[in-house]
């Protein structure tokens, strides 16, 4: 991290880049290299909610790369009035007080639909890894053995997305596009819906509907007081006891522990999931020791290509916003 600046220069501040992303990025480079700032980047994650604050502590743009940089109301009273943006890299903004940013005149940007393509496909992967058992498989080949046994064909099969918005619909195109049939439960009180979507080959129902006759369920919902758990006990209870389940969006979505029992009563036959309650996922988690379980680390959005943009997105907020203008604002 830099030294201290000069009175005069603007601080910018990324608190949270861990894994390190923005540290070597061109984007990074582009911000370094503009006169008049003073950047500081973190590549280890605050202790908690003091050494956050004393990270951002007189910093006029912060740039919050991590969702498990909570940014309460007490932080950015704490901060203020030195505050004035909060550039988020990504769509979600449920880790942001966004009723006390507006409170404290703070504007919150963020950067819609950059990794939408990247966050379909890797729900796509983890929904063929999981019916073709691709992990196990290649573990029991390296280890001797030549496993037999059914795979499960996704042609035919129904998809049901839950939530609407840019990554579902990308999903559903690609689904409809290896001959999968398509329910969706938009959501819309919830989430928004995505634009130009002039599909007529996926119906719309209700979520109910949809845990009971899917085959495998992608969710794709805003984290939301109305979401947080939103997949439980009864709602696992619901789904084909051959039923795939795969969690792209938010952790805090579903409940862990009835995930768990589901997965080891096999309620269902199997999960994949990017996202989780806690990050990283804590060793002794029982997902983590389910057979039937596909685990990658939050990582969906991370291709070369949504990188360039989405990276690139967060500094173009950034100097619009100290330009006086405003794009993608959240709050």
């Amino acid at each position: 991290m830099e030294s201290t600046a000069s009175e005069n220069k603007i601080k910018i501040v990324v608190p949270d880049d861990d894994p390190p992303v923005f540290a070597d990025s061109a984007a990074m480079a582009r911000l370094n290299r503009m006169p008049n700032l003073e950047v500081h980047s973190f590549t280890e994650r605050p202790s908690g909610p003091n050494e956050l604050i004393e990270r951002i502590s007189g910093c006029h743009t912060l740039i919050v790369a991590r969702t498990t940089t909570r940014l309460t109301n007490a932080i950015l009273e704490s901060v203020t009035p030195d505050l004035k943006h909060i550039a988020i890299w990504g769509t979600a903004a449920d880790h942001v007080a966004l009723e006390s940013a507006r409170r404290l005149g703070v504007v919150v940007t963020n950067t819609p639909n950059a990794a939408t393509v990247a966050v379909a496909e890797h729900a796509l992967a983890l929904l063929m890894s999981l019916a073709r058992k691709i992990p196990q498989l290649d573990l029991r080949v390296r280890e001797g053995e030549w496993p037999g046994g059914q795979l499960t064909q996704l042609a035919g099969k129904t998809l049901g997305i839950v939530g609407t918005g840019a990554v579902g619909i990308r999903l559903a195109r690609i689904a409809e596009g290896i001959g999968m049939r398509v329910l969706t439960s938009s959501l819309t009180e919830l989430t928004d819906t995505a634009e130009n979507d002039d599909s007529s080959n996926r119906t719309e129902v209700s979520f109910p509907d949809l845990l009971a006759n899917s085959d495998a369920i992608s969710i794709h919902a805003r984290l939301t007081p109305q979401t947080r758990a939103m997949f439980g006990p009864a709602e696992f209870s619901r789904m084909k006891p051959t039923a795939l389940f795969i969690n792209t969006a938010r952790g805090q979505l579903v409940n862990n522990r009835a995930l768990a029992e589901a997965l080891a009563n096999e309620t269902i036959a199997g999960a994949a999931l990017d996202v989780f309650s806690s990050e990283p996922l804590d060793r002794s988690s029982t997902l983590a020791h389910l057979p039937n379980v596909i685990l990658t680390p939050h990582i969906a959005s991370n291709t070369a290509e949504a990188l360039t943009v989405s990276l690139n997105m967060v500094v173009d907020n950034v100097v619009d916003f100290l330009q006086d203008r405003v794009r993608h604002r959240v709050s």
